[in-house]
């Protein structure tokens, strides 16, 4: 019966040597992956986790970074249950607490603006993007403005394995369906701290595009595990970089076109918005709490 809960995947070694041109993806060797060729329910090898090609477009990356894998264990989901839009969604936020404010991502701040849902009961998995994440209707004047793009169809069919290190704490089942939890909605019990943290953006100077733009230009991954944080962030030379060579900016332009709807009219110009934190760049020193 799970066998039916997955499509035959399209991903060959061909379609992910595109991801690895892109630089949103490590060559076969160095990043462990295989690709199934045409198999129609997953099978994963010990050490081996499956992912979807659409996860390296947002931000994904391997080994995964713990603020990732801790939102995994919090919710109790596995990687594969989430849509491609919500990694999207964590690594705008990891980057915009590295890049934006200066700090580590902060986890009560994640629980108060979202919450986890389970996708509506007709059509499609209940394992493969079984969940999605969503920014509370209560912050919906208080946070970014995201217009992801919705019209990503059979995403689903393009999964592959990719090597996890062992003992990791990237939960993976591909026969595992997501039950609803109190956590899935609950909000931090005490949020002193967290108004602290909103008052320290200046919300009317960034969006969502504009977050994962900077990302992007930098060919860094907020849901992997990195050597340093993006407010430590060196350059061209960086050591986070999936690849040396710089972007043009009608290449980032042409994937964030892909990544959002732009026809948003609460965008911004691209002059308006704040400018990111970096080592030659320091964020001010902020409260050594937040964290």
């Amino acid at each position: 019966m799970m066998a039916n809960e997955w499509k035959k995947t399209w991903c060959t070694t061909r379609s992910l040597n595109n991801l690895v041109e892109m630089g949103l993806l490590h060559n076969q060797e160095l990043g462990g992956w295989r690709a199934p060729e045409e198999e129609s329910y997953p099978d994963p090898q010990v050490g081996e986790i499956v992912v979807f090609e659409d996860f390296f477009k947002r931000g994904f990356g391997v080994l995964v970074h713990p603020f990732l894998q801790g939102l995994l264990l919090y919710y109790e989901i596995g990687i594969c249950n989430l849509h491609p839009n919500s990694i999207l969604l964590v690594a705008t936020f990891i980057h915009l607490c590295e890049a934006f404010v200066g700090i580590e991502p902060h986890f009560d701040l994640f629980c108060y603006l979202f919450c986890l849902r389970k996708k509506g009961a007709v059509g499609g998995s209940k394992i493969a993007g079984g969940v999605y994440l969503n920014l509370r209707d209560e912050m919906k004047n208080r946070y970014l403005s995201c217009p992801w793009n919705t019209s990503l169809t059979e995403w689903y069919r393009w999964w592959f394995y990719i090597r996890e290190e062992p003992s990791s704490a990237t939960f993976c089942s591909v026969s595992y369906v997501p039950e609803k939890r109190v956590s899935w909605t609950d909000r931090p019990e005490y949020t002193g701290q967290v108004e602290e943290l909103m008052n320290l953006i200046d919300w009317s100077r960034l969006d969502g595009p504009g977050v994962v733009g900077n990302f992007l230009s930098r060919q860094v991954m907020p849901c992997q595990r990195r050597v340093h944080s993006a407010y430590e962030y060196q350059g061209g030379q960086d050591s986070t970089r999936m690849h040396r060579d710089n972007l043009e900016r009608p290449e980032i332009q042409q994937m964030i076109n892909e990544l959002f709807n732009l026809a948003d009219s609460s965008l911004m110009r691209s002059d308006d918005r704040m400018h990111v934190y970096k080592l030659g760049r320091p964020a001010p020193k902020v409260n050594n709490d937040f964290s």
